[in-house]
């Protein structure tokens, strides 16, 4: 197991513990919300001051800095990030394949084993925790498209974060999802290429193929989540859902579409446990937000505009 996939695994699922915490704890469950769903209360209101124990008030002041907000429309940045990084290494990976700059790769792959040694000392007397799992190793072909992929998807969400939806000015999002989701982005950019370092650095022909039906996958919910998208950015603002196309079925089809694509990354890079990881912190923290949306259309249209309609993924949930 390399050691950035390693890292890349313990973030993200620690910030999908994060969120199952804040779905299922009453007192955190405010930490879910934001945009149109955000409501402006504190971690003190789940508790009266004369009945608030001395844990109760350590958790107010350690999630107090979690209250700050900022504009909602910071979410561009996420993609400006996510494009910057996901370009670079897409560069990166065909320099070192090329053998025309190796050096990147190379100090990825120095300071991966010695960090290895480092871990498995830690981890285990006996190395058995680390050092003995048996190496994935995606192929350059496999990594290279993943990280096109996720290259044209951070670019199609920032065209339309400009050009196709409407940014609300006075839409906000608790600091902590900010924060978050830069991280997400970062981890989900090295996640497509973090299991390729040997591969790339062998360069030569690669016979690998990359799997059709995760391209057509990708294809598919793209163009899903761009047409989602386009339907919500003709609205009102704060109108009820669409009744077109997958919002007949749906409550928030362009998540769905979201996890579609991640699902599609790790099927090209094999299902690597670094890109399942993505996989499962978008299923999770999108299934979470589906489920406010949902709680939000029903207090303020009704229940008839959600009756008969999943939050996320039909039959399931």
């Amino acid at each position: 197991m390399h050691v950035l996939s390693f890292f890349i695994q313990l973030g993200l699922y620690a910030f999908t513990t994060a969120v199952l915490l804040s779905r299922f704890v009453p007192r955190l469950r405010y930490l879910l919300q934001y945009g149109k769903t955000l409501k402006s209360f504190t971690p003190a209101a789940y508790n009266s001051p004369a009945s608030k124990s001395l844990i109760d008030s350590a958790l107010d002041a350690i999630l107090k800095p979690l209250i700050i907000t900022v504009p909602k429309r910071w979410f561009t940045h996420f993609y400006i990030l996510g494009l910057s990084m996901s370009a670079a290494s897409c560069v990166m990976l065909y320099l070192c394949h090329t053998s025309t700059v190796t050096v990147p790769f190379r100090c990825l792959v120095y300071m991966d084993g010695l960090l290895a040694k480092r871990l498995a000392w830690l981890l285990a007397a006996d190395h058995s925790l680390f050092v003995n799992v048996v190496d994935v190793n995606v192929s350059y072909t496999r990594a290279m498209a993943a990280t096109i992929i996720v290259t044209v998807q951070c670019s199609r969400r920032l065209f339309e974060c400009i050009f196709v939806e409407k940014l609300s000015k006075t839409a906000r999002m608790r600091v902590g999802h900010y924060i978050v989701g830069l991280l997400v982005y970062v981890a989900t950019t090295c996640a497509s290429w973090s299991d390729a370092l040997e591969s790339t650095l062998a360069g030569g022909n690669d016979s690998d193929t990359v799997p059709k039906i995760a391209v057509i996958i990708y294809l598919l919910a793209a163009f899903a989540q761009y047409t989602a998208h386009d339907q919500l950015a003709r609205l009102k603002k704060y109108s009820p859902p669409p009744s077109t196309m997958l919002f007949k079925y749906l409550i928030c089809p362009h998540y769905l579409a979201e996890v579609a694509i991640y699902l599609a990354v790790a099927w090209i890079c094999g299902f690597t446990s670094a890109n399942v990881s993505v996989l499962v912190w978008t299923a999770v923290n999108l299934g979470a937000s589906a489920e406010q949306s949902r709680k939000f259309y029903v207090e303020k249209f009704g229940e008839s505009v959600v009756e008969g309609k999943w939050n996320l993924i039909p039959f399931v949930f």
